[in-house]
């Protein structure tokens, strides 16, 4: 995660104006993978704190870091935390970014349009059938990872496509197979919407093409489990494996997010209309 020299300013503010000593302050910012000698009075806790958060721009840390700095334990006063949070929120928008709190908890995402996809943001929408709480869950996952940690991203990805297929096979009354492939739950759940390529009828209007998608539909499961097991988060591959970048991760969200959608919109057409 990468920010703008607006937001570093900010939260050099926010880091000076929790009250901290120099002791807690230096030991806040070595919690996170910093190194700094810990002395009893820094010479300026302005200067200090802007070298910090230099240091963490970029890295894996600095959302958690962010989260922990505007925490209630730093800031009791409610109004004076949402002020803080507000204004940091400005300047991370420029960057690209913004803060969501979660129950309490403070997560920087990209802003939508852009780390994002907007089949994601369609799905968020959705879900009234499905087991919402967790497709949220796994959309912010995706949401937190596709710019910062593409490799965890395209493993969110396909747990969001199981997560999925999973809970429309269970709405139908049926048990996924165990250790079924990410291709295999998406042909059982187009089978428990009626979508199987094999019940399309030889005299359906464009059946051939019909077919065709509905397969490619398994593929796109079979393929993003396939560059998961590559690059993702899976498997013991490092969160940051080498040659995969945010564009790598957007094209593995898109087709996921996309796929996901069109299932959750079918599943709730199908129930409705029974």
């Amino acid at each position: 995660m990468k920010i703008g020299e607006a937001a570093i300013s900010h939260l050099v503010e926010i880091a000076y104006n929790t009250g901290m000593s120099s002791g807690p302050m230096i030991a806040f910012f070595n919690s996170f993978g910093l190194n700094n000698p810990v002395v009893h009075m820094l010479d300026s806790k302005r200067r200090f704190a802007n070298q910090a958060w230099r240091e963490l721009n970029g890295s894996s840390e600095l959302p958690e870091a962010i989260n922990q700095i505007l925490s209630p334990h730093h800031w009791p006063q409610d109004d004076e935390r949402q002020r803080q949070i507000d204004n940091l929120n400005k300047a991370l928008r420029i960057d690209g970014w913004v803060i969501e709190d979660n129950l309490g908890r403070l997560e920087v995402t990209p802003r939508s349009g852009l780390g994002g996809d907007a089949a994601l943001r369609r799905l968020k929408d959705h879900g009234d059938l499905i087991n919402h709480e967790n497709l949220i869950s796994r959309i912010r996952a995706i949401e937190k990872s596709v710019e910062a940690s593409p490799a965890d991203a395209i493993g969110a990805a396909k747990e969001l496509i199981e997560a999925i297929t999973k809970d429309i096979i269970e709405k139908a009354g049926q048990e996924p197979a165990k250790r079924a492939s990410p291709s295999e739950l998406v042909k059982h759940s187009l089978k428990c919407l009626d979508l199987a390529s094999d019940k399309i009828s030889d005299r359906a209007r464009g059946v051939a093409a019909i077919r065709s998608t509905l397969t490619a539909l398994s593929n796109i499961a079979h393929q993003l489990d396939e560059l998961r097991g590559l690059y993702g988060s899976g498997h013991g591959r490092s969160s940051t494996s080498r040659g995969l970048e945010p564009r790598h991760a957007r094209l593995a969200v898109g087709a996921a997010s996309s796929l996901c959608l069109f299932l959750v919109e079918t599943f709730e057409k199908h129930d409705l209309s029974k």
